[in-house]
């Protein structure tokens, strides 16, 4: 790699432009490749451009996609970069079209769950399921119920020690708290914790704030989210007796909230609350449907 910073930061602008905007394939590539040399010598000038890095994980050419792919998992799996939220780019990427681009992107996950003991992914997964689920990225990556449930089915594969758990359930609960009024997001979170294995601390934690997605049971794939989780957890009855208890009560809240007068009251809050919501929120909100097999509202 021959070259230097200097010239680097002088042209950067120009090159990303051309990344971003050309219409020739194998200029996008040449740059792309010239990135990975580049970054892996001077690691620390991957920052100011990594939003436009990431972005060609979205590139409709398969060369550039696995070219962005090798940039990306390289320097964070050598410890050039620290991994964010910006890895749900890389999930996407689970489910890629691509033979390779899928496998690669799979062999990321499995080696970067290995760091730390397993820290180094879980401690980013909140980042990821964010972004998932609030629909951030654009059209072209939004998913569909099936995809979803994919990425999110081969995330859960690395959360299994039990603080993790109850980590998880806590920032799953907040968004619930500030969810605006798209189901499609409801759905999302209430799948997502549909996966986690529960114990008697987050069984407790669901009892202690069901007010913060109560109103969000009259949803039906909310609400068969929820039955899951009962009827996980009460397969640990066996071993943990005690369990009966929480699940009891927590089952007697949801039903009543599955109500006709629940499911009522329900819907009733939920309209009061989108309708003060602001209306660039609102507009946001909309935005977030699907494609041609949308998961829709």
């Amino acid at each position: 790699m021959l070259l230097s910073l200097e010239l680097y930061e002088t042209h950067a602008k120009m090159l990303f432009d051309l990344l971003k905007n050309s219409t020739f394939e194998r200029v996008r590539f040449a740059i792309m490749v010239l990135m990975n040399d580049f970054y892996l010598k001077y690691p620390l000038a991957f920052a100011a451009y990594s939003d436009d890095v990431y972005g060609c994980l979205r590139d409709r050419s398969d060369n550039v996609r696995l070219a962005a792919l090798k940039t990306i998992s390289n320097l964070i799996l050598k410890e050039m970069v620290k991994p964010n939220g910006q890895i749900s780019e890389i999930a996407f990427c689970i489910i890629d079209k691509h033979t390779e681009i899928a496998t690669l992107a799979t062999s990321f996950f499995s080696e970067l769950a290995k760091r730390q003991h397993g820290e180094a992914l879980f401690n980013i997964l909140p980042d990821i399921f964010s972004n998932l689920v609030d629909g951030k990225l654009d059209e072209q990556r939004q998913l569909n119920e099936e995809d979803f449930k994919s990425v999110i089915d081969f995330l859960f594969k690395y959360v299994s020690k039990k603080k993790q758990t109850e980590s998880l359930l806590e920032k799953l609960l907040e968004r619930f708290r500030t969810a605006d009024g798209n189901p499609c997001v409801w759905r999302d979170l209430a799948y997502i914790m549909s996966k986690l294995t529960f114990n008697e601390q987050s069984l407790k934690g669901l009892l202690h704030y069901y007010n913060d997605y109560r109103e969000n049971l009259f949803d039906n794939d909310v609400y068969q989210s929820f039955l899951t989780i009962l009827n996980n957890a009460k397969k640990n009855l066996g071993a943990k007796p005690d369990l009966k208890v929480l699940i009891d009560a927590l089952s007697t809240n949801i039903n009543k909230e599955r109500s006709p007068n629940g499911i009522l009251i329900a819907v009733q809050q939920v309209q009061q609350k989108t309708k003060q919501q602001p209306k660039a929120a609102r507009a946001g909100g909309a935005k977030k449907g699907k494609q041609t097999t949308s998961r829709t509202q």
